[in-house]
Formats: C-alpha cells, structure tokens, sequence
C-alpha cells in the first residue's frame, strides 16, 4: 500500500492515481479555486482523522506530517542552494 514490491515509499503513485489530483490536473493548471477545494478536502480528512483515531495514533499522524514537512523544506532548501 505505501510501498512498491521493492520497498520503495509510493505515495508519487498514489497521488498520480487519485481522482483529485488527475481532475485538478486535467487542464495543466492550478487554479485558486482547486487549491481551495483540495486544502478543505485535506482539512476534513484531517478532521475526520481525529474523531475516528486514538490518541496514540494520532500522535504517529501528527508526527509523520510534521517530519514530512521536514522533509518537504529541507529538501526545497537544498535544492535551491544547489542551483
């Protein structure tokens, strides 16, 4: 599910599949509007998420957003310090 047959982390697959992105993809523009809609499709999954979890779970949900923002920054500041 999150990792390919080699134990690669596949959520650029996941993205690439799902209906969101391919209908907010379909013209090959973002629009405000799109951002909109994806932002509160993505505050309401969050919201949902801690109504249906335990606090333990998300405490890991907490913890690996914030790690992937992390990651996320460090990788787009080094990125751009390498141009």
């Amino acid at each position: 599910m999150l990792f390919d047959k080699d134990g690669i982390l596949n959520l650029d697959g996941a993205m690439l599949a799902s209906s969101s992105f391919k209908k907010i993809m379909e013209d090959g523009v973002v629009t405000s509007d799109e951002l909109d809609a994806q932002i509160k499709r993505v505050s309401d999954l969050l919201h949902e998420a801690e109504k249906r979890f335990s606090a333990e779970d998300l405490e890991c949900v907490e913890h690996l957003l914030v790690e992937s923002n992390v990651l996320f920054a460090v990788f787009n500041k080094f990125q751009i310090q390498n141009l």
